[in-house]
């Protein structure tokens, strides 16, 4: 709990604000970085009322308003980002207090605070999940699955600490760590009339039916621009958050589908077939992202050291 004092000359005794507590400014930080107190309340798994309430107490404490509300969007007020500025401190010296607290005998403890995009962890993370594992079975690792455009805000507002995000990432309040490359490939049903090929170019596809990763997944994007490239627009029949359902999916023969080439592993998903994409080849960049000046914990650290090749 953060309790603030005020003195003054005539005063023998501090004279105490309301006290404002840190799961207040998780609140407030939640619908800053997510701009909606929908969203908000899904990554804080609490009820929408509930918060409401929160940010409602919040601002009788301080006695401003923080946020602009309308049907559609939530921004801070000018108050609001001031007040922005001080909670992330807040926030950040309340994880630095965890940190300077933990007992650094003995096998390395703590926690890794890690969100990465759903189709990226089951290809890139599997063996260094192990790998991190093995070497330090006391660290907890807390691991959230968020489409890429809320991954950022995700950073930003302090709910995790580390985070994969799938580039060009331009944000001065980040810092982001080279980790892989992919390239994107066609993947069907072995019965598909393309199956058997050694590689295919968009106009081969161009008429073809399409199953989506959902709409707010950061690839769509980049399938959509190489369409474009063509004066084309995806004709999509399915979408899903869920990768495993993607590939039954494609194996039901509801529609081709364009994922990371290292997604596809002939041993586990039989039935399909996969080749590369050309004219345009699609290849995409994946970073590790941490916050600038906020230093990680000694977990999370060795978790970098582990993950980066």
């Amino acid at each position: 709990m953060i309790i603030l004092y005020s003195y003054t000359e005539h005063s023998l005794f501090p004279m105490p604000y309301p006290q404002l507590t840190l799961r207040e400014l998780h609140y407030f930080m939640a619908v800053a970085t997510q701009g909606s107190f929908s969203r908000a309340s899904d990554q804080l798994h609490i009820s929408q009322p509930s918060l409401s309430m929160g940010i409602r107490s919040l601002e009788n404490k301080l006695d401003v308003r923080l946020f602009e509300r309308s049907h559609k969007t939530v921004t801070l007020t000018e108050k609001g980002k001031t007040f922005f500025l001080h909670a992330e401190r807040l926030l950040e010296a309340e994880q630095n207090l965890h940190r300077a607290m933990a007992d650094d005998s003995g096998p390395l403890k703590g926690t890794v605070h890690l969100a990465l995009p759903p189709i990226l962890g089951a290809i890139y993370f599997r063996p260094i999940i192990r790998q991190f594992c093995s070497l330090y079975p006391d660290v907890v690792l807390n691991i959230e699955e968020h489409p890429s455009d809320r991954l950022v805000a995700q950073l930003l507002g302090h709910h995790t600490n580390i985070a994969a995000l799938i580039g060009p990432v331009q944000n001065r309040q980040l810092r982001t760590i080279p980790f892989a490359e992919a390239e994107l490939c066609l993947l069907m049903a072995d019965s598909h009339r393309l199956a058997g090929r050694e590689s295919c170019s968009f106009t081969d596809i161009l008429d073809e039916k399409l199953v989506l990763m959902n709409e707010n997944f950061k690839i769509n994007r980049f399938i959509s621009e190489a369409f474009a490239s063509h004066g084309a627009t995806p004709h999509v029949t399915g979408r899903t958050g869920d990768t495993t359902l993607l590939l039954t999916m494609v194996q039901a023969g509801v529609g081709v589908t364009i994922i990371p080439a290292a997604f596809h592993n002939p041993a586990q998903n039989d039935g399909l077939y996969c080749c590369p994409l050309q004219d345009p080849t699609i290849r995409i960049t994946i970073s590790l992202a941490v916050r600038r000046n906020s230093p990680l914990n000694k977990a999370e650290e060795a978790w970098l050291q582990t993950s980066i090749p």
